[in-house]
């Protein structure tokens, strides 16, 4: 059974990739979608007929360890897949997520060989993270075989040329991929993943010892929100930014709108995406706000 890795830092695209990803895979796949978060919301966005496990509340790396196991067994006893394709918690540590995989394997005896390391980089917020987050950021880049750029579009070409060389200094050895690969047909994405190393035929040394990523982080979900017009749903998200909330890396969730609509809300310092839900009846509503020393309570009245 094959185990593929789709990481990158809080927003970075890596639903946006799978959604776009996953149509190129034949052979019985199954998702594993972990949210840091104490709801789920992606695994609810991931598009066709594919198994989804979600794994919530924590990271698979370190507070879920066991339940991921327990995922990864009880995955291979009832579908036997292929593959099966994780995409960790945005703050999870790519390094650490090969080591949870190594270790179901030799603790359950389940038959996996982890190939592919494929990590999708906020070029926008590069700088920002690497100041913020040092090592436990660059985890994420630095043990990918594949790197995949994300919000590209209003960066002037000599700044993003400049990240770009930074990137293949961190991580020589992998594929950086510097276009945009939302538009490439499904072909030239299945050949670019093909074409990158396989974890396996080349591992790495896993060490362990960094801090785990609640300690670091934290998360705040909000049930049942309540309505906006969507003009009154951006200023509050603009507020998000300032640090009055705590340091905000990460919002994302369904917003009913006072009109009787549902926004799928994606938000980052670098971008913000405010999409409408074709089929409402299969989107509950609700917000997850991931970042360092939130205020918690303040934030809940934002949303309440």
């Amino acid at each position: 059974m094959e185990v593929q890795i789709v990481s990158g830092f809080l927003g970075a695209g890596k639903t946006t990739f799978l959604n776009q990803y996953l149509p190129t895979l034949s052979g019985r796949t199954v998702v594993i979608e972990n949210e840091f978060g104490d709801v789920g919301l992606d695994g609810e966005l991931i598009q066709g007929e594919l198994p989804v496990k979600e794994l919530y509340a924590g990271c698979i790396c370190c507070s879920l360890a066991m339940d991921f196991r327990k995922g990864i067994k009880e995955i291979w006893e009832q579908y036997h897949p292929e593959q099966i394709v994780i995409e960790p918690s945005g703050v999870g540590r790519l390094s650490d997520i090969v080591g949870a995989c190594t270790r179901a394997k030799e603790r359950e005896g389940i038959p996996l060989r982890i190939t592919k390391l494929i990590s999708v980089v906020d070029l926008a917020l590069f700088e920002e993270y690497i100041d913020g987050f040092g090592a436990f950021y660059l985890d994420q880049i630095q043990h990918a075989r594949l790197l995949l750029l994300s919000n590209l579009d209003q960066m002037p070409q000599e700044e993003k040329d400049r990240q770009i060389t930074r990137l293949r200094e961190l991580n020589p050895a992998a594929i950086l991929y510097e276009d945009d690969w939302r538009k490439m047909d499904l072909d030239a994405l299945r050949e670019l993943v093909k074409f990158s190393s396989d974890y396996e035929d080349d591992p790495e040394e896993i060490g362990r010892g960094a801090v785990p990523a609640d300690k670091v982080f934290s998360s705040i979900s909000v049930r049942d929100p309540k309505e906006f017009t969507q003009s009154e749903l951006e200023k509050i998200l603009e507020e998000l930014k300032g640090g009055r909330y705590g340091q905000v890396l990460r919002a994302k969730g369904v917003i009913k709108t006072k009109d009787g609509r549902k926004i799928h809300v994606e938000f980052t310092h670098s971008a913000v995406n405010l999409g409408i839900l074709e089929k409402t009846e299969d989107f509950e509503c609700k917000m997850i706000i991931i970042g360092c020393q939130l205020k918690e309570e303040t934030i809940k009245e934002l949303f309440t």
